[in-house]
């Protein structure tokens, strides 16, 4: 009998149904976001397919229902923190490297969309220009809710990612004021009473917006300069400072304040200390489960009848703004730049729209709908088919275009070998010979120099500088090996790339014996370490004098009894050119090759055993 009711009847049988409900969009969109990484799809895909049906679908949730009018105040101070957060992420660098596209993109390309979508809507879906002038400026956006993802998925190699990164982040306080001007001037009659009402707003919004971000970051840095905020409060302290500068923008002058929290957090981001790095790695966080929940609370809202009213023109609708808009955009903002045709393709095949359109949509729909603007309750869901389409479409086919492209490899088999000293560069060649890509960086520019006469890919930088993940081309590189010879620069290298390749992806060498106990690196800090009896540094220098050198063994027997023997340090497995590193604890592999080093009689004994296997019988 239970068993056949609704679960919608069950959730609400309780006294509140607040809890439970949020219990499943946290849970669902959590298994949404672990499901994508397992099959290697776009999370946003997966998130908006687990918004659809537990919204329209099924009716589980019901988010007007579950928060009423709290529901848009809270989805706008959740986009407040991911700007914040995003505005963190940009390294000034970044920015100074990709400065004059995005401002193009902000500016000029903002226009160019806004008129596109503007005219567009209104002859393909037959609406009111009122209403089709607030449409144009909500689709300006494109969001760092959906572009980030997007880009960790894809990885695009070159300055196409920082590009799209930072409009991402800043365009999106300029289509929320841009969708407040626009709403203001289809409520005015006289055009000098417009122009004079956009004035003010744009003034007052620069002043709020701009002007309250800048002093509240310039405190709030002062204060961690000075240490005067204790180290266990920097996150909650920086966070209220997002929360109130966001609110008190806002009440200065509605819809600044999402350009304050960007503001906040650029400013911040020029700060090059740990206590901003420490902010930031929880903020990351704070973004995933941000994302996750308003995406599902968002699609949940959809109203199956009225996306059936406008499916079919917003096709068309969709294909101008793929085809046409985004094209045209990217072509006028990048005329006489360094771009490479590549990556001015692969910029016009990336513009997803995200949450803040539609929370933007849909508080200005409301309010329209109030002042009985025509055509106003078409504005949300042609929003949605929007979202929804461009996620589609850019999620599914940015990926194999930036291969096509060039900018980006299907397969990310490949190391990022930190330390390029000889056994380092005798391990690279080994994966070389099965199929496998490597790069070394170190700071020694003898190793670099004879790696690259090695054949090999080699850059000359420091694995622990602040932007080296954003300088290395990591196409195709999925994972880290920490080689070198100092513990604690291997410990900080694995926890600085655990945030680009995932904290089981990078691999370090054990810590030395003598630097254990008090001494020693603690184990919270440690990658996976290399080695089923861990392997130090030590060992690698003290066989290398040896004679001892990197070597490819086939998994078997002889390679087990030169195990036993002490004559082989077995380190990477390959099975069709897949690698796997070997790790404490591990079992010796019965199939495939094996990559590891070997002392010069089991040397020879693998030649030896290669001219029998060529030699014909």
């Amino acid at each position: 009998m239970i068993a056949a009711l609704p679960a919608s009847v069950l959730l609400a049988a309780g006294e509140s149904t607040i809890g439970p409900t949020l219990a499943v969009i946290v849970g669902a969109g959590m298994a949404a976001q672990w499901i994508a990484w397992r099959t290697q799809i776009p999370s946003i895909i997966a998130l908006l397919l687990a918004g659809l049906l537990l919204g329209p679908v099924t009716g589980i949730i019901d988010p007007d229902q579950l928060l009423g009018g709290q529901l848009f105040p809270l989805v706008s101070l959740s986009v407040a923190l991911i700007l914040f957060e995003g505005g963190l992420d940009l390294p000034p660098r970044e920015l100074r490297n990709t400065g004059i596209v995005v401002r193009r993109l902000i500016t000029i390309g903002a226009v160019i969309s806004f008129i596109i979508s503007w005219y567009a809507s209104r002859e393909i879906f037959g609406i009111s220009n009122q209403a089709a002038i607030v449409l144009g400026a909500v689709l300006v956006v494109t969001g760092p809710t959906v572009v980030g993802p997007l880009l960790r998925f894809v990885r695009p190699a070159g300055t196409t990612g920082p590009i799209l990164r930072a409009e991402g982040v800043l365009i999106d306080p300029i289509g929320a004021t841009a969708a407040l001007l626009a709403f203001e001037i289809v409520l005015l009659d006289g055009a000098n009473e417009a122009i004079l009402k956009v004035a003010g707003i744009l003034a007052l919004t620069i002043i709020a917006g701009a002007g309250i971000g800048l002093l509240a970051a310039f405190v709030l840095d002062e204060a961690l300069r000075r240490f005067l905020i204790p180290d266990q409060l920097i996150v909650p302290i920086t966070f209220a400072f997002v929360v109130a500068t966001f609110v008190a923008a806002n009440e200065v002058q509605e819809e600044s304040g999402l350009l304050t929290v960007t503001v906040l957090g650029i400013y911040l981001a020029r700060r090059d200390t740990s206590t901003v790095r420490h902010v930031l790695e929880f903020s990351e966080s704070l973004r995933t489960l941000l994302i996750s929940a308003l995406f599902i609370l968002l699609a949940a809202r959809i109203e199956a009848d009225a996306l059936r009213d406008v499916l079919l023109p917003a096709l068309g609708f969709l294909a101008v703004l793929v085809l046409i808009a985004r094209p045209l955009t990217v072509l006028v903002s990048t005329v006489r730049t360094s771009l490479t045709w590549r990556e001015r393709m692969f910029l016009m095949m990336m513009a997803p729209r995200g949450i803040v359109a539609a929370a933007v949509s849909a508080i200005f729909a409301i309010r329209m709908e109030a002042e009985n603007v025509t055509d106003a309750d078409k504005i949300v869901p042609i929003v949605f088919l929007v979202i929804i389409g461009t996620i589609v479409v850019y999620g599914f086919f940015s990926g194999p275009a930036a291969r096509l492209l060039g900018l980006a490899e299907a397969q990310v088999a490949g190391v990022l070998i930190a330390g390029a000293h000889a056994t380092s560069q005798g391990i690279a060649l080994q994966l070389k010979e099965h199929g496998i890509k490597s790069l070394l960086i170190d700071t020694d520019p003898y190793n670099v120099t004879r790696s690259i006469s090695n054949g090999l890919a080699a850059r000359r930088l420091n694995v622990l500088a602040e932007d080296a993940t954003h300088n290395l081309d990591l196409r195709g590189i999925g994972r880290l090996m920490a080689f070198t010879s100092n513990d604690e620069v291997n410990a900080l290298a694995t926890a600085r790339f655990a945030r680009v390749f995932g904290r089981r992806e990078v691999f370090q060498l054990s810590p030395g014996k003598r630097r254990s106990g008090e001494t020693g690196v603690p184990s919270e800090y440690l990658g996976r370490q290399i080695g089923i009896d861990g392997v130090t540094y030590s060992t690698i220098d003290e066989r290398a004098r040896q004679g001892w050198k990197a070597r490819s063994a086939q998994a078997g027997p002889r390679m087990n009894t030169a195990v036993d023997g002490d004559l082989f340090i077995p380190l990477i497995r390959v099975i069709d050119e897949q690698m796997a590193f070997l790790c404490r604890n591990d079992a010796l592999p019965v199939e495939g090759i094996v990559i590891g080093m070997a002392a010069p009689s089991f040397q020879r004994e693998l030649d030896n055993a290669a001219v029998e296997d060529s030699t014909p019988e």
